[in-house]
């Protein structure tokens, strides 16, 4: 049998998984690390991906499927809060443009005429 057929079929318990993405984020290569468990480097990296966007809850176990992962509370929380933030500025943005566009008018009508009810020079 050959070695990649071999490796194609294999299935890696969370706790491995985790060992393994441990000792990269502890700073040993990658590379090394996917040659000495006999893992593919594209394998590793996407397990340590997963850990550093989304934490080790993300690591599914042997048998579970691919997507199985449910985001953590506070990362929703963190989007309900980006989205009111967003609308928040949204709001602020009108509110700008409404105030710009009546300083404008009010320093054209200021422009339109002087102390005397004359019109303004325009030096």
């Amino acid at each position: 049998m050959k070695k990649a057929e071999k490796r194609k079929n294999r299935r890696f318990s969370r706790e491995f998984k985790i060992a393994a993405v441990k000792r990269v984020l502890g700073g040993e290569p990658l590379g090394k690390v996917a040659r000495e468990l006999d893992l593919k480097f594209d394998v590793l990296w996407t397990w340590k991906k997963r850990v550093v966007e989304h934490g080790e809850h993300c690591l599914y176990d042997v048998g579970r499927r691919r997507g199985a992962y449910q985001k953590q509370p506070s990362s929703e929380g963190q989007e309900r809060r980006i989205t009111e933030l967003e609308r928040l500025i949204g709001r602020q943005q009108m509110e700008i443009r409404f105030l710009d566009k009546a300083l404008r008018r009010v320093e054209e009508l200021r422009q339109g005429k002087n102390d005397d009810g004359e019109a303004a020079s325009s030096k």
